[in-house]
């Protein structure tokens, strides 16, 4: 992410705030968006224990850079215990938003493992759909390509107008 993605993702935060009826709920998708951005730039970085941190809410309210961050921090075991079965539950539930990219990540991942596996990986991944997923979490997700650029950028947002279950994350199988 870069510092114009940043500017886009608060342009249509303010856009979504001037339309709620409770101030509120644009600060914590702000909050969200934040955690998530510095998240990922920790990550970046090798700070794995403060990205791990800051990614882990915005995860577990549906947004997919941090559910896709998280699969690999899981899948490497960065911060966390390496878990192959946790790190393709955050990479299942983060395909929702339809990346390319991270799908054929997810394909080429999963047909590396067995059939055994594969059917552990699914019942996980159907479980995280159901907790972090984009309905469940009831998140919003666009693309949109830079200013001067065409590299598409995928922004995603809570809906502002219904209250969601937030679930922990699981840090062992």
């Amino acid at each position: 992410m870069d510092f114009r993605l940043l500017i886009i993702i608060f342009s249509c935060l303010i856009i979504l705030s001037g339309c709620q009826s409770i101030d509120r709920v644009s600060k914590t998708q702000t909050s969200l968006a934040l955690e998530e951005f510095n998240g990922i730039k920790k990550f970046q970085k090798g700070d794995y224990a403060e990205s791990f941190k800051l990614l882990k809410t915005p995860a577990t309210w549906g947004y997919k850079s941090a559910q896709y961050t998280i699969a690999f921090m899981f899948l490497k075991g960065y911060h966390v215990e390496q878990s192959t079965l946790l790190g393709m539950g955050w990479l299942g539930v983060a395909i929702e938003e339809e990346n390319d990219e991270w799908s054929e990540q997810y394909k080429a991942l999963y047909d590396s493992v067995s059939p055994d596996m594969q059917k552990k990986i699914d019942k996980i991944v159907e479980e995280y759909i159901r907790r972090y997923g984009m309905k469940a979490q009831n998140i919003t997700c666009s693309k949109t390509s830079t200013i001067k650029s065409r590299v598409v950028k995928h922004i995603c947002f809570s809906s502002p107008d219904t209250v969601s279950t937030i679930y922990d994350i699981d840090l062992v199988e």
